[in-house]
């Protein structure tokens, strides 16, 4: 029994002796700046952390209140464009009710429109370079892509 605990000693000596012997080769001063920068930086990375914090629950509240304000949004088009589509019903609606009860005025009334329609596809190109090179020549006080001037002039 005495043999171990010789044994167990001189391990303990031993391992002793090993550990002295590499704090002997470390220099005390290095370990000491090596603290100190560790504290510095364990300290910037505490107050990098509790910014990320801030911005992460600043960002979450304001994305629940931009969603909130997405949704109500999204349910106001929604409504909106189902309003659209009963107006746009009920005209059409109309248009039928008046094409079966006045077929003849009817007729007349949208050729007009349909001539009216084609002078705005034509005048969107030709206010576009007009924006670009004034144009000089107006005849008078009449305007060629006037649909109640052209009606005029055909009478």
């Amino acid at each position: 029994m005495e043999e171990k605990e010789d044994e167990i000693e001189q391990q303990k000596d031993a391992s002793t002796v090993f550990a002295k012997s590499l704090a002997n080769q470390v220099n005390p001063n290095d370990v000491a700046s090596m603290k100190v920068i560790q504290r510095e930086m364990l300290s910037r990375f505490e107050k990098t952390n509790e910014m990320l914090i801030n911005f992460n629950m600043l960002s979450s509240s304001r994305f629940n209140v931009t969603a909130d304000e997405f949704q109500k949004h999204t349910a106001m088009l929604y409504d909106m464009k189902k309003d659209l589509d009963s107006v746009f019903k009920r005209i059409r609606v109309l248009k039928q009710r008046l094409g079966k009860t006045y077929p003849e005025a009817f007729s007349v009334c949208s050729d007009i429109c349909s001539l009216s329609e084609r002078l705005d596809d034509e005048e969107v190109p030709e206010a576009r370079s007009s924006v670009a090179q004034p144009s000089s020549s107006t005849n008078g006080n009449r305007n060629k892509n006037d649909p109640k001037s052209i009606t005029k002039d055909k009478t």
